[in-house]
């Protein structure tokens, strides 16, 4: 109750909380909420001692495979597990866009970066972890193929982080065969084009789980500026 009357007749520390807050760069703040997401997927998955590896469809600058790489380092406290990491990007944005996958921020020029720059960081950091980085548009490094045709045997951890419906629907055919009960796939993004269900992240994802009624999922968390987790709950 003290606290509720000094705050009824002083601003000063609202104020300044409000202030401190608005200041936070909100990728900043989402990007500290996928790397938690992260390291709760490796937590979750080294927990059960769930066999797999780790895939990330968008790899940008290599901030999140890197921490997922850190994640997995960190929790070996609670058993071995032989994780291979791979990683999927073109490093040249997108590509031809669809007119269903248009979007004010998602343009080529946005996720343009040095790739020698950003596997080099990457390997850097593996040390004696496994890293395979295949680069090139999803249209040609994945349409068609499936995971096990790179020698992943399951899928452990995932991160879906392509921002456009087309390579979403890509990356998640790719992953169909490997996936498991236990599978974490984390997604970001998912309320973007107005928080449209049919289109972007999301839409890609209700469209597999339609093509695929086998596999059943529960929503594990939801992180930052509209990311999400879920878990592969059970698949017949």
């Amino acid at each position: 109750m003290r606290l509720i009357e000094f705050l009824k007749s002083n601003f000063f520390l609202p104020n300044l909380v409000s202030w401190l807050v608005t200041k936070i760069p909100p990728i900043v703040e989402h990007n500290l909420g996928k790397y938690q997401a992260i390291k709760k997927a490796f937590y979750l998955t080294a927990f059960e001692q769930l066999e797999g590896d780790y895939l990330e469809f968008g790899v940008f600058t290599g901030s999140s495979f890197v921490c997922a790489l850190r994640a997995h380092r960190s929790l070996r406290f609670l058993g071995e597990i032989e994780t291979k990491f791979y990683g999927f990007d073109s490093f040249s944005g997108f590509g031809k866009v669809s007119e269903d996958d248009k979007h004010p921020f998602y343009q080529n020029s946005t996720f343009s970066v040095n790739e020698e720059k950003v596997v080099k960081n990457i390997k850097k950091r593996a040390g004696d972890l496994p890293v395979q980085i295949v680069s090139g548009y999803f249209e040609d490094t994945l349409r068609g193929k499936t995971a096990q045709s790179l020698g992943v045997r399951k899928a452990r951890v995932v991160l879906i982080d392509c921002d456009l419906k087309e390579p979403t629907i890509l990356s998640l055919d790719f992953l169909a065969p490997v996936l498991q009960e236990g599978t974490i796939v984390i997604m970001d993004d998912f309320f973007s084009y107005k928080g449209s269900e049919s289109r972007g992240v999301a839409g890609g994802f209700s469209e597999f789980c339609k093509k695929n009624p086998d596999i059943l999922w529960r929503k594990i968390c939801d992180y930052g500026y509209g990311g999400v987790a879920y878990i592969v709950s059970s698949k017949k």
